[in-house]
């Protein structure tokens, strides 16, 4: 059994959520034992670029985040989910990875699964907007990148096809 952790976007019941929801129903179904952080349900801070953390090991900040350390510590695979808006990562996941700093030197080696949804049709432009994530998750040693899981063509809610979902649920199961 491995512990995941689903770090999701802010976008309640979005297709980057229903990527999450297939791969943690897979996930659970092969006895893992899961975590879902959804970024729109916790009080996040922007880092304050302070450095307390990465020189005394704590960040000053008081929010949600610092509760949430332990379980991005404990996983042993991490999934980050994020809508592509703009060409670039949501800017919730993007705050959500400035305050893991704390965690900069102690979190490398984890298998790592990107869940991202894109209105785009081709795999290049979301192509272009994952390496973005994979720079940032590169900076924590989180290079174990296991599957990159796409969504694409998907105006609207609820435009992630079976196919995607079904990749998310087979990924989440082989875990």
């Amino acid at each position: 059994m491995k512990k995941v952790v689903i770090i999701s976007s802010s976008m309640r019941k979005g297709n980057s959520d229903k990527l999450c929801n297939a791969f943690e129903t897979g996930a659970i179904v092969s006895g893992n034992q899961v975590t879902r952080i959804n970024i729109r349900d916790i009080k996040l801070n922007f880092c304050l670029g302070c450095r307390d953390c990465y020189n005394y090991g704590d960040c000053v900040q008081s929010d949600d985040m610092n509760k949430l350390y332990p379980k991005i510590l404990t996983a042993d695979v991490l999934v980050f989910a994020t809508p592509i808006y703009f060409g670039e990562m949501c800017g919730s996941l993007k705050t959500f990875l400035d305050r893991m700093y704390p965690l900069y030197t102690s979190i490398k080696g984890k298998e790592v699964y990107i869940a991202v949804s894109c209105y785009e049709d081709n795999h290049a432009f979301a192509d272009d907007s994952v390496e973005g994530l994979k720079r940032s998750l590169s900076d924590f040693g989180l290079n174990n990148i296991k599957k990159t899981l796409y969504a694409l063509e998907t105006d609207e809610p609820n435009d992630v096809s079976e196919e995607a979902l079904e990749e998310a649920f087979n990924a989440g199961k082989n875990v």
